[in-house]
């Protein structure tokens, strides 16, 4: 079922700076423009900072952990992630993984189409059903019209808009005000988000990060952009990658605070729609807007293409695009859903395939044909912890459990001659 011809493309064997862009517009996406308030408004000014970072500190961590040597040997065959899956893994394994691999991309159309709601709620005067509707539509005629060449320069063009509007503000706007007066007026209004005695803000923190860098290693739109980048250049392009996204991600959180520091608020999804209108508003809240469908449109097409690469013919694949899409709309007409709520839900398989996904790409050691069995009993350990207490204890069991187990089973070494 797994695709073994070229991503060869006119565009392909991007240098580091494309190679940047590219990695950037996957990972800059609804999910970071709308749920970082969530995270800050919950476990504080400190957590909401962690929590932004844990994507770049997994940038950094997987350039780190590539093995040049693996890695260039199958660049541009496909992408290594699948390559990887389908030479180690068979049978019962392999089903499950390729099921795993399918349903992460629930959980990103599921976070953009939140997004989406949220600025149809906020910002549009249109239904939100009927925004749904014709943004899936949408997107089915996008991904049948646009080459892999006019997507990736559509993500050029997301990220130098999103350059200009992210540092621009913070800048434009401390020069102009001063950061004392945005710090106290955020103590004034919201001194509890300087309290750093939650105990649950470093659990909070660890947890986030193994979950991210274990979404990170399964994201199959990452892998798929990276064979797209020269062998040589990829480990570089993960760290400047890394680098760049914690700026960026610095530079919302100084512009959540400039929001955070004008008064009081009612849901955290308007905490930026706060500043776009009350503080800076005209242009800035039209070129956000515009910037955050871009984020959604450009992230949505890179996982489409993504999972295309995972069917040999293109009926099973538009199949499963239609049955996503039918899925995806019905849990909006039936389910009250929050981001920070799909978040979690799909944290427990993320941080449960993390030690998994350590052993199967960065090592030569054979997989157990039960570990598909671990995690499966991982993630439901995890998930009735979390029910019992509460989500981020159930996430640290589903994480050691499946980490022990991993150790435990394999205990073979494959021989590289073989």
């Amino acid at each position: 079922m797994l695709k073994k011809f070229s991503l060869l493309v006119p565009f392909a064997s991007l240098s580091t700076a494309a190679g940047v862009i590219i990695l950037l517009a996957r990972w800059i996406n609804g999910n970071l423009l709308l749920s970082s308030p969530s995270a800050l408004i919950s476990y504080g000014f400190m957590a909401g900072i962690c929590y932004t970072l844990a994507t770049a500190i997994s940038f950094v961590i997987l350039g780190s952990l590539l093995k040049k040597s693996d890695y260039t040997q199958n660049q541009h065959t496909q992408s290594f992630l699948l390559f990887t899956i389908q030479k180690k893994l068979s049978g019962i394994n392999l089903k499950v993984i390729r099921f795993f691999y399918l349903l992460t991309g629930i959980e990103l159309w599921l976070i953009q189409l939140i997004s989406i709601s949220v600025l149809s709620e906020i910002m549009l005067t249109i239904p939100v059903p009927i925004t749904i509707f014709l943004f899936l539509v949408g997107m089915l005629l996008l991904d049948r019209m646009m080459s892999v060449k006019s997507i990736l320069w559509l993500e050029i063009l997301f990220i130098i808009a999103l350059f200009s509007l992210l540092i621009f503000i913070p800048i434009y706007y401390f020069v102009q005000n001063g950061a004392s007066t945005v710090y106290e007026g955020i103590r004034l209004y919201h001194p509890y988000l300087f309290y750093f005695k939650n105990s649950e803000i470093l659990l909070f923190y660890v947890i986030i990060q193994l979950a991210v860098l274990g979404q990170v290693l399964f994201d199959k739109s990452t892998w798929y952009l990276i064979a797209f980048i020269k062998p040589k250049k990829v480990r570089r392009s993960l760290f400047s990658s890394g680098v760049i996204l914690a700026l960026l991600t610095l530079s919302f959180t100084a512009i959540l605070m400039i929001a955070l520091y004008s008064g009081s608020f009612g849901q955290f999804q308007i905490l930026i729609f706060t500043f776009l209108y009350e503080v800076q508003p005209g242009f800035l809240t039209f070129a956000f807007l515009v910037i955050v469908l871009l984020a959604i449109v450009t992230t949505l097409l890179v996982d489409l293409r993504a999972t295309k690469r995972f069917f040999v013919k293109k009926r099973p694949y538009y199949f499963y695009l239609i049955g996503l899409l039918i899925l995806l709309f019905t849990f909006f007409l039936s389910i009250d859903l929050t981001i920070l709520g799909v978040i979690y839900s799909f944290a427990f398989l993320h941080i449960t395939m993390l030690p998994f996904m350590f052993i199967l790409l960065f090592t030569n050691r054979h997989i157990h044909k039960h570990n598909w069995l671990v995690i499966l009993f991982s993630i439901i350990i995890g998930i009735g912890v979390g029910l019992s207490f509460n989500a981020l204890y159930g996430l640290a069991a589903s994480f050691m459990i499946s980490s022990i187990y991993q150790l435990m089973i394999q205990t073979e070494t494959e021989d590289k001659n073989a």
